[in-house]
């Protein structure tokens, strides 16, 4: 502990040595920068030095009352208008009280006897001293502000990802239930049946639930693996809806490429939803084809209302999720198209899967 404690007191004596070099280094740098341009006129560069290093005093307090109590109180709490005028407020006090005197009494009469000032309080005098002094806190509030900016930036990134994957989370955990829901729905309907198939939708089951507990617990998968655990839904609800329902689904991928889990099915449940039922005019037609990157997603359905019964085709959880999903993972990279003709209702979705090639 008390070696710690010695290592911690050296660092920090190392830190506040390194930050007063730096400061004493700046200073240093203003006095030989002024000097060498002011000096430059008449190359009397020893006076012009001279004159630089007496006029510190004023430059000094401004810029470290600005560091130490400005930036900090108003600045930093994005108080910037007060900054403004307290900023002002202290370079004009700072010039009349410090840096005027040091200029008209002691600079003035001994380095510049040409020097024809006209007066303390005279304005024209008052604005060149102050400007004079405003020069040395020039590059602090450059770098101040380039660094508050760049945080600002970097904090706003930050909070835009976490939000973003605290949204995708919530999003992905209230697809779950609503799949498993469904499918259970499926497997409890073959149950009652006695059918000899229920065997096979116990399969396809624990096809989708591996794929839902393990395989898709990540931010990506491989396409490949989205449209088996679409092929396995699919053939669930073949069991279910037998030979009353006409489905189709065919796919064609010219390359294996990562996407987002969960991304599709929802448009394929929403079919399911709203294109089968009683009468045997039901029919899913679901096409995926994959080429040079772009993914391109059919999905169309016979509609199937009940008389007095007004259907909204994008309802349910899963094709709204999807749909946020889609804008908050390809914002630009993705177009989403419905058309509801009377007779069936068709979906659209293209999608450019450069970003997450695999």
């Amino acid at each position: 502990m008390k070696s710690d404690h010695i290592l911690h007191i050296l660092s920090t004596h190392d830190f506040f040595s390194k930050k007063i070099t730096k400061h004493i280094l700046y200073w240093i740098g203003m006095v030989v920068f002024f000097g060498i341009t002011w000096g430059t006129y008449d190359h009397d560069y020893q006076r012009s030095f001279l004159i630089q290093f007496f006029a510190l005093p004023g430059k000094i307090i401004l810029v470290y009352i600005t560091l130490l109590f400005l930036i900090p109180n108003f600045f930093v709490t994005r108080k910037f208008t007060r900054f403004v005028i307290f900023y002002f407020f202290i370079l004009i006090l700072t010039t009349i009280i410090v840096q005027r005197p040091i200029m008209l009494y002691h600079v003035e009469p001994n380095y510049l006897p040409g020097w024809s000032s006209k007066g303390f309080f005279s304005i024209n005098e008052i604005m060149k001293t102050a400007l004079d002094v405003n020069n040395a806190a020039i590059l602090p509030l450059a770098y101040i502000v380039f660094k508050f900016y760049y945080k600002s930036q970097q904090k706003t990134l930050t909070l835009q990802k976490e939000k973003l994957e605290a949204e995708l989370n919530q999003l992905r955990n209230q697809v779950h239930p609503h799949f498993l829901f469904n499918t259970l729905n499926n497997l409890y309907s073959l149950i009652i049946k006695k059918s000899d198939l229920a065997e096979t939708a116990v399969l396809k089951l624990s096809g989708l639930m591996r794929y839902m507990l393990y395989e898709a617990n990540v931010t990506e998968v491989l396409l490949s693996k989205e449209i088996e655990y679409l092929k396995n839904f699919v053939d669930l609800e073949r069991l279910r809806f037998d030979s009353r329902t006409d489905i189709s689904f065919s796919t064609e991928i010219d390359k294996d490429y990562h996407i987002s889990p969960f991304l599709l099915i929802p448009f394929v449940e929403n079919a399911f939803k709203h294109g089968t039922g009683s009468n045997n005019n039901s029919w899913i037609v679901i096409g995926i084809h994959v080429k040079n990157k772009n993914l391109i997603m059919q999905v169309e359905n016979a509609k199937q209302i009940e008389k007095n019964q007004k259907a909204n085709f994008e309802g349910g959880i899963g094709f709204d999720n999807v749909k946020k999903r889609l804008e908050l993972l390809y914002p630009n990279s993705h177009s989403l198209h419905t058309e509801d003709n009377g007779m069936s209702y068709e979906v659209i979705l293209k999608l450019n899967l450069d970003k997450n090639e695999g």
